[in-house]
């Protein structure tokens, strides 16, 4: 390897099911590694980002990214942070999903965005397909597919919670946080 110190983020609602260090190695310097948000997937055509396809319509069409797995050269950590509090505060009327909105003006602005496969992160669908059929008409992909190194648990029902339906990826969550948890009681951690 580079010995370039990277940083792998991982959203506390995201099950990891492969490796995920794979995407580190095309990853430039000078980019932080996204993947396209599965229900937000690109801007002007979604939700998020509400006006900014009307201020900005050059970006109608440009990929919104999810910022539940990120790949981040530790260089860039400080642009990162720089850019997203500003957007934050200056970008304010755009930002219908927090954070995640506000990372995605500034990828926009800056052209920092490296497009990571869609496999590193997929949303956990089966919760939704139990109350309706919606999910097979805004997903690209089969929605029954289990190709996901990344599940990530989207809405308000999280797989910590006991309200959340017990999907295959709700248990192997559970049981992944339990494993985890005994783990870090045994290391002394309170």
């Amino acid at each position: 390897m580079s010995g370039r110190v990277d940083l792998i983020y991982v959203d506390a609602d995201v099950h990891v099911r492969g490796d995920v260090s794979a995407p580190l190695e095309g990853l430039p310097a000078d980019r932080i590694g996204a993947v396209q948000d599965e229900f937000n997937p690109a801007v002007g055509q979604c939700p998020a980002l509400p006006g900014v396809a009307e201020r900005w319509p050059h970006l109608v069409g440009r990929t919104y990214f999810n910022a539940g797995m990120l790949w981040v050269p530790a260089p860039m950590l400080d642009p990162m942070r720089t850019g997203v509090q500003r957007a934050l505060v200056r970008g304010r009327q755009y930002i219908k999903h927090n954070d995640q909105c506000a990372l995605n003006l500034w990828l926009l602005a800056s052209g920092a965005a490296h497009p990571v496969e869609p496999v590193f992160n997929r949303f956990e669908v089966d919760r939704f397909l139990q109350r309706g059929d919606w999910v097979r008409r805004v997903l690209r992909r089969p929605v029954t597919r289990r190709d996901g190194h990344v599940v990530h648990f989207v809405g308000a029902h999280k797989p910590w919670m006991r309200s959340c339906p017990g999907t295959e990826d709700v248990r192997a969550y559970r049981q992944q946080m339990h494993r985890t948890l005994r783990h870090l009681a045994g290391a002394g951690a309170r």
